[in-house]
């Protein structure tokens, strides 16, 4: 059927960007009146009125195109009804306080008590502006938007923390209410729930996700590569197609495989994770939601911060120079550093005493690909600030991963093709701040991940050997 458009509709899809006109000049008319009131920046005070005018002017566009915007639908009643009126009052309130301040207070105005006011106003004026967008960001982003950005010990100050999948006993639970569904409402519900729903989806029932939304079918039981749910998950980052769209917390990995599974289950509503197969690479995923997994709730990596520590020793970074080795800074401004042996392949157990004398100073060391065995990890417990540590393609195994047990601060372990086995990964439940690990071509088996999940839930371990599908979108297939 041809598309013949809607005006109304393309004129209310003006309000996001014509919202924001009165909000900039507005809060400068405040500015510039509160400024005026000190003798010194009295000169300011014929400015005021002219930015009210056009500041009100454009509120009142601002909020006829966001009515018919609001005649779309797609929107909480309640949340935007708040928004309409209380844009409405701020409209006109700014208009108010235009009239108020077209001309100086003069006690011959009759409209003198009125005008000694006009300060109080305006301030009444900012604060439905300021109440306006909150409720205007509610229907945008959902509720919490803003809490839910906060640092994490800010959270904690004002007793506020984010959902967190936490199941007891996760073979017992059920499969879309316990996991599925958490995963939406963390993730999708502020645009697909109850207070909005937009491309006519809603997330927030079983029934709502079944019946799709104005492009048809959200999920194909059975067809993950047919779900448009799935499709718009794993597009580019970048696409304007990709969910969640860019500027909210991404979902995580774990999250995208959990619901890949169910859907390749038949998305089923009733069952429990018992009565469904288990996939070798969704049983340590499972496993970890019982520790409270933040990894695949979140799908957060920790954010590193370097303190203040003594400048690196020159002649401890010549001699790795003058072997070949790269020895850069993490960061301007920071005394820590990258030590890698890109260059120097011939890097060995004897070299890694040259380590000892960059003690904390190294952040970041990246031997993959050298001659190294577990001799040489004996030393990198007094490596005081290690936080990423490349072994890949080394001869390391379980006795070197011994050693690593004493570097406190590491975060980020590669041991891709070494000798390691589910002996010497048990250790690693022992490193508190370690949250990523890669694992593939080694002699870990997926018992051994598991049973590290279950001790350290905040890891997250991959495993490789991906086979990831072609998408309706891809234009060439490997």
């Amino acid at each position: 059927m041809e598309n013949n458009g809607d005006l109304l509709l393309f004129l209310g899809r003006w309000h996001p960007l014509l919202v924001h006109l009165p909000i900039g000049m507005l809060i400068m008319a405040f500015v510039l009146a509160l400024l005026s009131r000190k003798k010194a920046y009295s000169s300011l005070a014929p400015a005021v009125s002219i930015t009210l005018l056009f500041g009100a002017t454009a509120a009142v566009v601002a909020s006829v195109t966001g009515y018919l915007l609001s005649l779309s639908g797609g929107y909480d009643v309640r949340t935007l009804s708040l928004h309409q009126w209380v844009g409405i009052s701020t409209a006109l309130v700014s208009v108010l306080c235009w009239l108020l301040y077209r001309k100086p207070v003069d006690t011959r105005d009759v409209f003198y008590r009125i005008r000694k006011g006009r300060f109080a106003v305006l301030g009444l004026m900012l604060a439905l502006l300021g109440i306006a967008g909150h409720f205007g960001g509610t229907l945008t982003h959902g509720d919490g938007y803003l809490v839910e950005a906060l640092p994490a010990p800010m959270r904690k100050l004002i007793g506020w923390q984010p959902e967190v999948v936490t199941i007891e006993n996760v073979q017992e639970a059920a499969v879309y209410a316990a996991i599925i569904q958490p995963i939406f409402r963390q993730r999708c519900q502020s645009c697909h729930g109850t207070k909005k729903q937009e491309g006519e989806l809603a997330l927030h029932t079983f029934e709502a996700l079944i019946r799709g939304g104005e492009t048809g079918q959200a999920i194909v039981a059975g067809d993950t590569l047919g779900s448009e749910l799935y499709r718009r998950l794993t597009l580019p980052e970048g696409d304007e197609d990709r969910m969640p769209p860019k500027g909210r917390t991404p979902i995580s990995d774990h999250q995208i495989r959990l619901i890949a599974w169910w859907i390749d289950a038949g998305a089923p509503n009733d069952k429990l994770v018992k009565e469904m197969a288990q996939p070798e690479e969704i049983q340590p995923i499972l496993l970890g939601l019982e520790g409270g997994d933040t990894k695949t709730a979140l799908g957060k990596e920790p954010v590193l911060t370097y303190e203040d520590i003594p400048p690196v020793k020159q002649e401890a970074v010549d001699k790795l120079l003058a072997k070949g080795m790269t020895v850069v800074p993490v960061a301007e401004n920071k005394n820590q550093v990258i030590v890698s042996a890109i260059n120097y392949p011939a890097f060995s157990d004897g070299d890694a005493e040259l380590l000892l004398e960059l003690g904390a100073n190294i952040a970041q060391l990246k031997l993959g690909g050298t001659q190294i065995t577990d001799a040489a990890l004996k030393h990198f417990g007094k490596l005081a600030g290690l936080r990423q540590l490349h072994l890949e393609n080394t001869a390391i195994t379980d006795e070197g991963i011994a050693y690593l047990k004493d570097c406190g601060q590491l975060w980020y372990l590669n041991l891709v093709h070494t000798g390691v086995t589910d002996k010497g990964i048990q250790v690693l439940n022992q490193i508190p701040g370690l949250r990523t690990l890669y694992l593939y071509e080694t002699a870990v088996t997926p018992n051994g991940i598991a049973a590290l999940v279950q001790a350290a839930p905040e890891l997250k371990i991959d495993t490789g050997n991906y086979q990831l599908p072609a998408l309706p979108s891809d234009t060439v297939v490997y």
